[in-house]
């Protein structure tokens, strides 16, 4: 019993103890934390499922230069594509060459049965000395005669015999090979002696396939055969003075019986390759055998390769349960990088874990290019420039959304994830480190559209030098250290111009505004400045010299100069549509406000804030412009109206409510930047040094540090970090600018008569400008 009232009392002493530190949840739910301990918990799975995918890639990539021969870790087989496309050639290679009937021979005997027998006619009808051609050539006149003698009726008969079983023989006339016969094949000369030099049999359509030397052809050394065969059965047949005539005869009407079809022959070889079995090609390494030796003359080629991928494959399957080893080793680095990443975006970035959408950009940008280092790893394309760009991409992106100590530590630590992926060494993460220092350092301000290329430039220059020294560490020839250097250099390029293409969707994703798009909103031909111009001229003009002013106070702290200046411009566009109701644009007109309520006048002129924003967003200005419109008034006074209104009460009603002056306030928020405060202050000082009759040294300095001083006791700078000493250093320079804007002049003599050269100079003008009207309120003449 007593040891829980012991227990109590401590946790109660322990509760209130004012030095001990207490995890307040509430406090940690408001500032977003649990949530983005979330996005970074997904992070970190989804960076391990990437990096799980390390185990397929392969040390080596093609053109790397091997100083050492690597030997197989496994006993693997690999299917050789080299060694199958040698198997399918020799089994094309075995395919006969396929000769077809010829289309054009129908019967080659009978073609030449008819024109024997139509011969003793052809030449009886025609004169002794005129044969025809194709005869002429061949016959002479005794075999002409004798041919003559078989067109009489009695020996007719006895001709067609004669051919007939001339005809019939030849008909018969067997080849015989090994047990097989098969009649005469006449082919092309040029097909015949080819297969026949090559010593390869050929495949005839009808007879299968045979030796060409046992076939005959019609021309060259070779048809004497043919002409022997069909001179024996001449001989049988006719007499002695027609044997040669009816050879050469016959001769001269034979054609080819068979042609070579190349088409059946290329059908056939592919049919052969198809059938050639997938093990025709398979080639297997035993266990410590050199699959590829050390470079000498030129570096891995894609064949070696693709052998050390597979080996690769094989090993990794090998392992079993040993792969749980390297998964758990990826993660927990993983795990320790994931880690580092957060407590640095926490340390320099804290904004990001409460503005979520922002955490899951970056967490996105650095997923997705993790991914493509990773597929660039699996492939085998040169690592020096795929592995290279994403890194270097994440590191100009976050460069132009945050700033470069935030871009330098996430992009060296996406690096060593890359590095991990990739499977390389220290020296490849020192090229990257060296590529993202110098991108980094480099992307200060963009103002000018080649700003991004001259730092893909720059930064190839860096990563090539680097890539040279880890060469010569690894003693690397100079022609692989070359082709490194191009990669990488490429790399750089190729990622200045891409991010040159897609600045503005980086603009819009991390809602920012580059350089420079400033200078191109600052173009006095855009709409909504040309629109300013020409309905609220007198505003156009304020907004002009509010941006001198703004534009040289920002500097003089090293705050963003060229945004003050261009968020002046449009600081009061909301002005544009109740132009007549604001002084600087009633051009001695009467004042719209005389007849109006404090109250309707209040709502008139904080309405243009309002409106301002609306346009703004309608013309789709930048979210750093509109933060300008709507808080360059913060949550100040309006104070003509709201002494009007307090008057009008006293009168109306001296017993009733007071007016309350947050009545009379513009809605806010705040400056939360000290550019926005920069505009607030330069807004009132160039409104209230239009006041002034003789804008003196000393009266100017007066002016300024009234306004100065009556809105940071109005807590308007609360929530922006200006100091104090910023603050004075603001004031100085606004003197100083606001002093050669409205300087004093020579007065010119009148009637155009020039000054007399003796004269001393006439003082400064001093007639006070006429107020636009009488009853122009003060906050109307400091362009509120």
């Amino acid at each position: 019993m007593q040891s829980e009232k012991s227990r109590s009392r401590r946790a109660e002493i322990r509760k209130n103890r004012p030095d001990a530190e207490k995890i307040d949840w509430q406090k940690l739910k408001e500032r977003g934390v649990p949530a983005s301990l979330g996005i970074a918990a997904a992070f970190f799975v989804i960076a391990s499922a990437i990096l799980m995918l390390r185990q397929d890639v392969v040390s080596y990539r093609p053109g790397q230069w091997l100083h050492h021969d690597v030997v197989s870790r496994v006993k693997y087989t690999y299917d050789d594509p080299a060694q199958m496309e040698i198997a399918r050639t020799q089994a094309a290679n075995k395919v006969l060459r396929i000769y077809s009937p010829n289309p054009k021979v129908d019967d080659i005997w009978g073609e030449v049965e008819h024109e024997l027998l139509q011969l003793p006619d052809r030449i009886s009808a025609a004169p002794a000395d005129e044969l025809p051609a194709d005869l002429k050539a061949i016959f002479d006149s005794g075999s002409a005669t004798a041919l003559r003698n078989f067109a009489t009726a009695e020996k007719r008969s006895d001709y067609v015999r004669r051919v007939a079983d001339y005809v019939q023989e030849l008909r018969g006339y067997r080849v015989a090979e090994f047990g097989r016969q098969w009649p005469i094949i006449i082919l092309e000369p040029k097909d015949r002696a080819q297969d026949k030099n090559m010593h390869r049999r050929i495949q005839i359509a009808n007879d299968g396939d045979i030796d060409p030397s046992q076939t005959f052809t019609l021309h060259g050394p070779d048809s004497a055969q043919l002409r022997a065969i069909l001179r024996s059965a001449a001989q049988k047949q006719f007499l002695l003075v027609l044997q040669p005539k009816i050879v050469q005869f016959t001769f001269s009407r034979l054609k080819p019986t068979y042609l070579y079809d190349g088409n059946a022959t290329v059908l056939a070889q592919e049919r052969a390759k198809d059938e050639v079995p997938a093990s025709a090609g398979e080639i297997t390494f035993a266990p410590n055998v050199v699959l590829v030796e050390k470079s000498t003359t030129h570096g891995l080629d894609q064949a070696g390769w693709q052998l050390l991928k597979k080996e690769h494959e094989e090993y990794i399957n090998s392992l079993k349960n040993s792969r749980w080893k390297a998964r758990l080793g990826v993660t927990g680095v993983v795990f320790a990088i994931t880690c580092l990443l957060c407590l640095y975006i926490a340390f320099y970035q804290p904004r990001v874990v409460s503005n979520h959408p922002r955490a899951i950009a970056i967490g996105a940008l650095l997923l997705s290019m993790l991914l493509l280092n990773q597929i660039a790893a699996m492939g085998n394309g040169p690592l020096f420039l795929f592995g290279t760009a994403p890194t270097l991409l994440v590191a100009m992106i976050l460069a132009i959304g945050y700033d470069q100590r935030t871009a330098i530590g996430i992009a060296g630590l996406h690096g060593l994830l890359a590095t991990v992926a990739l499977d390389q060494g220290v020296t490849f993460f020192i090229v990257i480190w060296a590529g993202v220092m110098v991108c980094c350092f480099m992307l200060d301000d963009i103002r000018t559209r080649s700003k991004l290329i001259e730092v893909g430039g720059a930064t190839a220059i860096a990563m090539a030098f680097a890539t040279l020294a880890a060469g010569l560490i690894a003693f690397d020839p100079w022609d692989y250290i070359e082709l490194n250097c191009l990669h990488v250099g490429a790399s750089g390029l190729t990622v200045g111009f891409i991010v040159l293409g897609i600045l503005p969707f980086v603009e819009k994703a991390f809602k920012i505004t580059t350089s420079m798009t400033l200078l191109e909103l600052a173009d006095p031909s855009q709409p909504l400045l040309n629109r300013l111009a020409i309905e609220a001229n007198g505003t156009y003009n304020h907004s002009l010299q509010v941006g001198v002013i703004a534009e040289a106070a920002a500097a003089s702290i090293g705050a963003n100069s060229l945004l003050c200046r261009v968020a002046s411009y449009y600081h009061d566009i909301g002005k544009i549509n109740k132009p007549e109701y604001f002084v600087e644009n009633q051009g001695g007109r009467e004042n719209r406000h005389i007849n109006l309520t404090p109250n309707v006048s209040r709502m008139i002129i904080t309405g243009h804030v309002k409106d301002g924003v609306e346009l703004g967003k309608e013309y789709n200005l930048p979210a750093s412009i509109i933060a300008f419109i709507q808080q360059h008034h913060g949550t100040t006074l309006v104070e003509y109206f709201f002494r009007q209104a307090c008057t009008r009460q006293e009168k109306l009603d001296p017993d009733g409510p007071e007016v309350q002056d947050h009545q009379y306030r513009y809605d806010g928020p705040r400056p939360r930047s000290k550019e926005v405060a920069i505009v607030m202050l330069a807004d009132c000082v160039e409104s209230a040094c239009r006041t002034l009759d003789d804008p003196t040294a000393s009266r100017v300095e007066g002016l300024v540090e009234e306004l100065s001083m009556k809105r940071l006791l109005d807590h308007q700078f609360d929530e922006c970090d200006l100091t104090m000493r910023e603050l004075e250093q603001i004031e100085k320079t606004m003197i100083r600018t606001v002093l050669g804007i409205y300087h004093g002049r020579i007065a010119y003599p009148p009637s155009g008569r020039p000054p007399n050269s003796h004269e001393s100079p006439a003082p400064a003008a001093t007639t006070p400008a006429a107020p636009a009207a009488d009853t122009a309120p003060p906050e109307m003449r400091i362009s509120s």
